[in-house]
């Protein structure tokens, strides 16, 4: 097996960088966290993720990553030879290059226009030979019919104005042209096509004779005209208006003039078409295209690749597969801190902010405060936890762990007015990771108090609010609960936000992308609990209308009985 790109195969050193990074990163932060946390308290306190969690999806994605680069080197084993023998058809195209095709009344200029046709005709039959013919009062043949489209397009960008000595506009000279290449290459007996490129505007009418001949020759000629009937002048560079002058002086118009380009169509069995859009053109030059005779060339013989990168590539895709799945944990909605439990998150981070510091909290001092959160004791910890805050010459990083873990015991204790304020404290951390569970528990003590301000267990109680004893009492009570739909909103809005911010402080954050995707489930839920209680109220208060205007009728009818008592008495 060999290579046919080999010097590709030197991306691999990028993989091995990306190994040895990924064990120094790894190595730098598992001996970070080992100075930190106290010996007696690791393996109680610290719930760090499976090593596996770490180490497989770096080695997926860097098994990935040389599999990728070795497929993209194209591994194949050996050449196949085909004999091919190469059937086209033959179309030369003719472009006017006459002065009057520097007009603009195409974009950019009626010769830019029909270069841009002729690039399109090329696109649109890849596999038959062209040939270039440019005319204005002679025709030059440019490039005989070749399959090189690549030479051809470079010719046809070359193309301006001049290259043809003689001026003016000689249709039946392209046409004579055309037939002797043909000819010449041995090519005359077969269904040719010539298409012509120009505004019409021929100085020498086109004979019968010519015609006819092209029609003999079975030659089907597709003519297309470019440029508007209306007309505009000439540009002139040398002239000082810019605008070209005939010999009286005058500014010349030059307009489209399809007479004589309908004629060549229509005599050889073609189709003209003005070119507005080069669309229509490839369509008709495809369809004419059909018609035309296959010529085969000589044999040839390719060399094809035997492929075989499909050995890496699948492997490649299965390594991509398995790292996002071995990077992936799988958890539901979480309420709690990303360690488990917020309180064991808190003392794992107090004891990381304790030990190995010049504080003047002794082991004493921590070991009181453990046992109170073992025994329940929360109350007693928060004060254990506050007389330690106000220790001297705290460091800030030590107080700011500490304060998160007051909030993790004051979240527990149903404080939430404390815990938010501990936490906030605990968001001015440098620890990124700190920042993020901080986030992480006010983002869900947001979302506790959406769903206390506005709740709904099953979907039945969103159709129908509480009966109440008359319609009036029924409007009220769906004003009242429209009234704490916004509340709700504005909570669910502040716990996405942390949410949020929590992902950007620690982009792996369990949980927070999950509560972040709950909560916006609840605000829609808001959304269409709104609108159902909208649309019972209007119906109620459509129903108190009603029987608003059916007692309005009643005693309308009852006075009008009376009265009528009263005037027979």
């Amino acid at each position: 097996m060999t290579f046919l790109y080999p010097n590709v195969l030197y991306a691999l050193i990028l993989p091995a960088l990306l190994a040895a990074a990924a064990w120094w990163l790894w190595r730098r932060r598992s001996r970070k966290w080992e100075v930190l946390v106290s010996p007696d308290y690791r393996h109680e306190l610290v719930h760090a993720p499976a090593s596996w969690h770490r180490v497989l999806p770096v080695i997926f994605s860097v098994l990935a990553a040389v599999f990728c680069i070795l497929s993209i080197a194209r591994p194949i084993d050996g050449y196949t030879e085909v004999k091919e023998v190469p059937k086209s058809r033959n179309i030369l195209i003719a472009i006017d290059c006459s002065r009057s095709m520097l007009s603009k009344d195409a974009s950019p200029s009626r010769l830019g226009r029909a270069k841009t046709a002729a690039y399109d005709l090329l696109d649109a039959l890849p596999g038959d030979n062209f040939g270039i013919i440019i005319f204005s009062g002679e025709s030059v043949l440019l490039m005989p019919l070749t399959h090189d489209h690549t030479a051809l397009k470079e010719t046809i960008e070359q193309l301006q104005f001049g290259w043809v000595s003689q001026g003016g506009t000689n249709l039946e000279k392209v046409v004579r042209l055309a037939l002797q290449t043909f000819k010449r290459d041995k090519e005359a007996d077969s269904k040719n096509a010539l298409v012509i490129l120009s505004d019409g505007e021929d100085t020498v009418n086109v004979t019968y004779k010519t015609a006819e001949a092209a029609r003999q020759s079975k030659l089907i000629i597709v003519t297309a005209g470019i440029g508007t009937t209306i007309g505009t002048t000439i540009p002139d560079e040398n002239s000082p208006s810019g605008l070209y002058r005939d010999r009286r002086g005058q500014h010349v118009v030059s307009r489209l003039n399809p007479d004589s380009l309908q004629y060549l169509a229509n005599q050889t069995d073609g189709q003209y078409v003005q070119l507005s859009d080069g669309a229509a053109l490839n369509r008709f030059v495809k369809d004419i295209a059909e018609r035309l005779d296959v010529t085969e060339g000589k044999e040839e013989t390719r060399r094809i690749p035997n492929d075989r990168y499909i050995i890496f590539a699948v492997p490649a895709l299965i390594c991509l597969i398995l790292t996002l799945i071995a990077g992936t944990r799988w958890r539901s909605f979480r309420r709690s801190s990303r360690r488990g439990m917020a309180l064991l998150a808190g003392t794992a981070l107090l004891c990381a902010g304790l030990m190995g510091t010049e504080a003047r909290a002794d082991t004493a001092m921590l070991d009181n405060v453990t046992d109170l959160i073992r025994t329940g004791k929360t109350e007693e910890a928060v004060k254990a936890i506050d007389g330690m805050i106000a220790l001297p010459d705290l460091p800030e990083e030590t107080r700011q762990a500490l304060e998160f873990a007051k909030g993790c015991l004051e979240q527990k204790a149903g404080n939430p007015k404390e815990a938010a304020e501990a936490f906030s404290q605990a968001l001015l951390s440098p620890n990124r990771s700190l920042q993020s569970d901080s986030h992480f528990n006010l983002g869900n003590m947001e979302a506790a108090k959406a769903k206390t301000a506005m709740t709904f267990s099953r979907p039945e109680e969103k159709q129908t609010p509480p009966q109440a004893a008359s319609i009036d009492d029924q409007i009220k009570e769906i004003d009242a609960r429209l009234a704490k739909i916004p509340e709700a909103k504005q909570h669910v809005k502040e716990a996405v936000k942390r949410f949020d911010d929590a992902l950007s402080a620690h982009r792996s954050h369990e949980g927070a992308a999950a509560n972040k995707e709950e909560m916006l489930r609840y605000d829609k839920e808001l959304d269409e609990y709104r609108k159902q209680l909208e649309e019972l109220k209007k119906k109620l208060e459509e129903e108190k209308k009603k029987q608003q205007q059916q007692q309005q009728d009643q005693q309308n009818k009852d006075q009008q009985n009376k009265d009528q008592q009263n005037k027979d008495q």
